[in-house]
């Protein structure tokens, strides 16, 4: 039997991710922040995109078979990390009963191999429903990081339809927003919400130092920033209206371009400094007057809970965002723009700030969500399902 203690201490944790093992999601660093008590396998995505003949979707499938190739790695805190064959045809019915016998051999002969018995299977991406079958775990966890279903690339009956088989199989689902605790509620009664960590000190401890960037030390100040995927997420059209709006201050953008970005061409005043390393974040960010939660508001981003607005907090910097129902819960320390014209006209009240008070208060609720506190809850949930399975047996 698996011990049950306060903190996850000595298990086996089989992951199936959403995303693969090098992306900083949240999945990813929930399990290495695990796998200092615990053994991790971690299996990297096995897609849920709907097959194209794009040649980005073709080169994205190219280095995911490419990466099925290599060897599993392990990395320094012993996480051992899987690269699944499998056939990218996701909803195709004889494709998945390829894969569910290509799983099915991978497994029987790495499970053995790295004595993973007596195990947690996590799982964090809903395409893995047609394989949970194959394991016969302890105790299964449902872990959705987003409203899967509503990414404009899936096929979003499907992806609920495997959302229900999960929620009906897990022991305890762990979302991370009220939106999704209440869409897997309706499949498994032991449904909770535990919002995204941060790593506070990373970003505060940026404030205390100086820093040379000279990619900046040019700009016109002050600086509206944003830091983050410029994908289909981003609303554009409100970035172009807030860089005619204030024409003197510099909108910095960072981060990859996943999407066009047509409606920022000729705005002499913003600027593209591409992809940062994540140590290098709360450099930037402490140069940014203001920083941005610039989404659309639909289906998936309301059921959202933005990481960088925790982040933003730990320096405790004035943050203008959409109006999204995780965000209003942080409504008296974030200006909230309900539409564009809003939005536009918070910037202009963001950068007149001048509150000590406010700066202070945002620190102290970044500090309440740091990541040890959500690992402590997620530990109590987990721990909590533990018990009850127990009873039952």
């Amino acid at each position: 039997m698996l011990k049950r203690n306060k903190m996850l201490t000595g298990q086996n944790i089989i992951c199936f991710g959403s995303s693969s093992w090098q992306y900083p999601g949240l999945q990813q660093t929930t399990m290495r922040l695990l796998a200092d008590k615990n053994r991790i396998l971690y299996v990297n995505a096995l897609g849920s995109r709907n097959v194209s003949l794009k040649l980005s979707q073709c080169r994205f499938y190219f280095n995911r078979i490419k990466r099925q190739f290599q060897k599993n790695p392990v990395t320094t805190d012993g996480t051992v990390v899987c690269n699944p064959f499998v056939i990218p045809f996701v909803y195709n019915p004889l494709a998945t009963r390829c894969n569910r016998a290509l799983l099915r051999a991978q497994f029987h002969r790495l499970l053995p191999k790295i004595n993973f018995r007596d195990y947690i299977l996590w799982v964090g991406t809903p395409s893995a429903a047609p394989f949970l079958d194959l394991f016969n775990p302890a105790l299964t966890i449902y872990n959705p990081v987003d409203r899967y279903r509503a990414f404009s690339f899936v096929n979003g009956e499907k992806i609920r339809a495997y959302e229900k088989l999960i929620g009906a199989r897990a022991d305890a689902v762990i979302c991370t927003s009220d939106a999704i605790r209440n869409d897997m509620a309706e499949f498994n009664r032991h449904a909770f919400a535990v919002t995204h960590g941060v790593d506070v000190d990373h970003f505060h401890s940026a404030l205390s130092r100086e820093y040379r960037l000279e990619d900046l030390e040019k700009l016109p100040k002050p600086i509206i920033g944003f830091f983050g995927g410029l994908s289909e997420r981003v609303n554009y059209h409100l970035l172009g209206r807030i860089a005619r709006r204030y024409p003197d201050a510099s909108l910095v953008l960072i981060g990859k371009q996943l999407h066009s970005l047509a409606e920022l061409e000729g705005l002499k005043n913003v600027h593209l400094l591409g992809y940062r390393d994540f140590d290098l974040l709360p450099q930037y960010m402490k140069h940014f007057s203001v920083c941005l939660i610039p989404y659309h508001v639909n289906e998936l981003m309301e059921a959202v809970d933005p990481i960088k607005l925790r982040e933003y907090l730990c320096q405790g910097k004035p943050v203008v965002s959409v109006d999204l129902p995780e965000v209003r819960k942080l409504a008296e320390l974030v200006y909230i723009g309900r539409d564009e014209e809003e939005f536009v006209a918070m910037v202009g009240r963001a950068l007149e700030e001048k509150d000590p008070a406010l700066v202070e208060e945002r620190i102290k609720t970044a500090r309440r969500s740091e990541w040890s506190v959500k690992i402590a809850e997620i530990s109590a949930i987990v721990n909590d399902a533990f018990m009850r399975k127990n009873r039952v047996q």
